[in-house]
């Protein structure tokens, strides 16, 4: 008996809470106006001409969500499909416009309160349980907690798209810069104004990073063009090397190998990734030190000395030709006392302390040196000449011990 009297209860409560949400429907015109017009009194960005597409958008969302907020509490089972892409394309639209999802959030509380209080009113009016009116008000909480959730899913799906494509387009802008033969600066304007949304700088920095490097994308700035998919990862950072930009690129690359190039007028950029990316071939072939944010700066003259390998071994020839008849070990110990005195004009007490040998050993040496080589180590251009070949004869030996340290070498 107690069962069957509960069924019946609860059977009365369905019916009367059915019974509400057939009384809600006839207020969903009203309802409806309200909602659009208070939240275009509410949020100014809403508040957009009759018919126009702003318009147009708030009120189809609007004539969508809240019929379907009644279908969906008449049938938990019904499909939520269209209000779920409504909701997604809602949260599409936004991020096309630019904004965060915040503008429709508030007007999803305010559609909310609209029809929370028409809801109080009509309970009001026709007498409505109160359990069947809390039931209700839960029901549209969930409903517009559902909402948003499918928003921020579109606005999500869009940012996602917007950022790859801005990033295609910024990566096409990049190489458009490095283009050799170079393109007419035109072209390079009107890309970046037109699809980039990049102001040209005056001047730019190019960064060389090692393709294996580990990197955080994210942590870059925005202005900051960026390849890292190519065989030759590579950014390009809009004017001179600040703090904060040094600072943001440690972020970004804090264990890459990396080179940090001159900055160059922005037609001269390519200049600047091409040294970059030879001291970078440098630190892998062990003749500067590897690292992360190697100043280019710094070894400008190792780059040059380096250039023309055949030229050189023919300088060096040149110079030491009056050595050939020594012998090897002779031979090595001259030109290692010679190198010291020639690029570091010491004393001999500071080229033997150096050479780890005694000052007149120096001494001797540097008397038979003279014997070879004459005259030429007191002509300025001679010995210039001698320095610079003596510096590049070193790192070409460095480079080579590099090379057989390489596995595989």
């Amino acid at each position: 008996m107690s069962q069957a009297l509960e069924l019946s209860e609860h059977d009365r409560s369905q019916t009367g809470f059915r019974h509400f949400l057939d009384l809600l429907r006839t207020e969903l015109a009203d309802v409806t106006h309200e909602v659009v017009t208070e939240i275009k009194q509410s949020i100014p960005e809403y508040d957009r001409p009759e018919l126009s597409a702003y318009d147009q958008i708030l009120r189809l969302g609007t004539e969508i969500l809240l019929p379907g907020f009644l279908d969906r509490v008449t049938d938990p089972d019904a499909p939520t499909v269209q209000r779920d892409e409504t909701c997604r394309a809602l949260g599409h639209f936004e991020a096309v416009e630019g904004r965060t999802l915040d503008h429709l959030q508030a007007a999803a509380r305010i559609a909310f309160h609209v029809a929370w209080r028409r809801t109080v009113v009509l309970a009001e009016r026709e007498q409505i349980p109160t359990a069947v009116v809390s039931t209700t008000v839960d029901a549209m909480l969930v409903y517009l907690e559902e909402a948003v959730a499918q928003a921020r899913v579109g606005y999500q799906q869009a940012t996602g798209h917007a950022d790859v494509r801005r990033r295609e387009e910024r990566r096409r802008l990049l190489h458009l810069i490095l283009q050799q033969p170079a393109v007419v600066p035109e072209a390079i304007e009107d890309l970046a104004k037109s699809t980039c949304w990049w102001p040209l700088p005056a001047e730019a920095t190019l960064v060389a990073v090692h393709p294996e490097a580990p990197s955080t994308r994210s942590a870059l700035d925005a202005d900051v063009l960026a390849d890292f998919d190519g065989a030759e990862p590579c950014l390009l950072v809009p004017g001179p090397l600040t703090e904060a930009r040094h600072a943001m690129l440690r972020a970004a690359l804090s264990d890459a190998s990396c080179v940090l190039g001159l900055t160059l007028p922005l037609e001269r950029a390519t200049h600047s990734l091409r040294w970059a990316r030879r001291v970078l071939a440098l630190a892998e072939e062990g003749v500067i030190r590897d690292g992360s944010l190697i100043p280019c700066r710094d070894h400008l003259m190792t780059m040059w000395l380096l250039s023309d390998p055949a030229l050189v071994e023919e300088l060096t020839r040149h110079h030491l030709d009056p050595l050939r008849d020594v012998s090897e070990g002779q031979r090595r110990r001259l030109v290692e006392t010679l190198a010291e005195a020639v690029t570091t004009r010491s004393t001999a007490v500071d080229i033997g302390e150096r050479l780890k040998v005694h000052p007149q050993t120096v001494r001797y040496r540097l008397r038979q040196l003279e014997g070879y080589l004459g005259n030429s180590l007191e002509d300025a251009d001679a010995r210039f000449s001698l320095d610079a070949t003596l510096r590049a004869a070193s790192l070409h030996r460095r480079r080579r011990l590099g090379r057989r340290g390489t596995p595989g070498a």
